[in-house]
């Protein structure tokens, strides 16, 4: 037993003579009240477990990365307090997915992944349940409206991100970001532009950092990072509803062309990677009195 609990112990430690780590372990929250005691609407909570393994078919010229994650996120319109769906400016909803994703890292530094995603949206998603139980147990009060969320649909997800290097000094580099994604919960495009500022050495190249996962060959990185994007939004199930049918209570028109800000700080030491973000999106409703929001995110990951 005493072996067994030394074991424990100094796994961490002996896992540092490793000299590159090929798995990942780690979970992300999002939440409005990173970012703001007093904002508590639209996207207000998101959880995440995620795992990442390097494919043994990696090449020094291309490295490919395998992921599974597990998420829930969750929506509310401004006003929790009513049952009255007149005064929703966003519907209740929720997200529950698992997905499947690969990275291909190129030596040029340019990125290109592909993921797949199949979940609900809707009551099946357990967010009410999983809302109401975090209210409860930390003080936020209670909420009404609930039954008034989308209902049940069947969430089925392509997406594709692509990055390429514009130019880089020695503290600091410029990327082109695309994404684009498409499915039977949401479907949508943006283009933006990623800048890396290094707070400590010289920035890390793109295919040895942190910034897309934990896998990275750099020992130590810290760096802040903005990442501005131009978003067209085509279809959006949790403020349109189902493609096939309008039996939701509570739908509205999407406002397509919105701004999404993200910012942050990554750090990364030996095995160790934290992250923290502040994301802004601005109007994401035609016609309504909803606001553009923000929430922050927290990562942390164990890579071995």
């Amino acid at each position: 037993m005493r072996y067994s609990f030394l074991l424990f112990v100094l796994l961490p430690v002996l896992g540092w003579t490793q000299e590159n780590s090929k798995f990942e372990l780690g979970l992300q929250l999002d939440n409005d009240s990173f970012a703001s005691a007093y904002n508590d609407f639209y996207y207000t909570n998101g959880i995440f477990v995620f795992a990442n393994y390097v494919s043994k078919k990696s090449t020094a010229g291309q490295k490919i990365i395998h992921g599974l994650k597990i998420g829930q996120q969750i929506y509310n319109p401004r006003n929790m307090k009513s049952p009255f769906p007149e005064d929703h400016n966003r519907p209740y909803a929720g997200y529950l997915f698992a997905e499947y994703n690969t990275s291909k890292m190129f030596q040029s530094n340019s990125v290109l992944g592909m993921s797949f995603r199949l979940g609900i949206v809707g009551p099946d998603s357990k967010a009410e349940d999983f809302q109401r139980w975090m209210h409860n147990a930390f003080g936020f009060g209670h909420i009404i409206g609930w039954e008034q969320q989308i209902h049940n649909l069947v969430a089925v997800q392509v997406g594709l991100n692509y990055s390429k290097p514009i130019f880089a000094t020695d503290k600091m580099d410029l990327h082109f970001n695309g994404q684009a994604e498409a499915g039977t919960a949401f479907s949508s495009a943006a283009i933006g532009t990623l800048c890396r500022i290094s707070l400590s050495k010289s920035v890390t190249p793109m295919q040895q950092s942190s910034f897309y996962n934990g896998l990275g060959t750099a020992k130590k990185e810290f760096y802040f990072y903005i990442l501005p994007k131009l978003n067209l939004q085509f279809y959006d199930a949790t403020i349109q509803g189902s493609l096939f049918n309008h039996d939701s209570p509570v739908t509205f028109n999407l406002n397509p062309l919105r701004f999404k800000g993200e910012t942050g700080l990554k750090f990364k030491y030996s095995h160790y990677n934290l992250s923290c973000a502040f994301n802004y999106i601005t109007e994401e409703i035609k016609n309504n009195s909803a606001t553009g929001y923000y929430y922050g995110s927290l990562i942390g990951s164990y890579a071995f």
